[in-house]
């Protein structure tokens, strides 16, 4: 009898800590998921601040050779495309320090949608396109790497 006792008892235990342990498994989890989503977002930022230099290069050059030239939508978005190597360079500094920062890259993101408004409207060189277009890209997989619902 006190053999079965025992027995109950030891078993009501280790139900009362099934809750314990799946939180605790949960939490390892949910730890390792932000090491490797940060990982992840440290590398696509990493891209984005190179194809946005590759970018910036080819738009100057773009809008040299056209009527834009000298003009006020030129200082737009050079503007524009300035103010959206600063917000990556934030959202780049806080993903280095292992801190994961949706509104930051929230702001990429639209600033970037102001520079897709601009190429969507202005023909430009096909480098300036190409190029942009693969800013876009990281764009979008920045979006995804922080589950950020993104349409352009």
């Amino acid at each position: 009898m006190i053999r079965a006792a025992v027995s109950f008892t030891l078993f009501v235990s280790m139900l009362l800590m099934l809750p314990t342990m799946n939180s605790l498994a949960h939490g390892k989890w949910l730890t390792q998921r932000t090491t490797v989503v940060l990982t992840n977002v440290r590398q696509i930022i990493r891209n984005l601040e190179t194809d946005t230099d590759t970018f910036k290069g080819s738009l100057d050059r773009a809008l040299d050779h056209s009527p834009l030239d000298g003009t006020r939508s030129e200082d737009e978005i050079n503007e524009y495309v300035k103010q959206f190597e600063h917000a990556t360079d934030k959202l780049k500094d806080k993903a280095e320090d292992q801190k994961y920062a949706p509104n930051l890259a929230r702001e990429v993101l639209l600033r970037g949608r102001s520079i897709n408004s601009f190429m969507r409207k202005h023909q430009l060189s096909q480098d300036a396109k190409n190029d942009w277009a693969r800013v876009r890209n990281d764009l979008t997989l920045l979006a995804h790497g922080y589950r950020i619902n993104w349409r352009w």
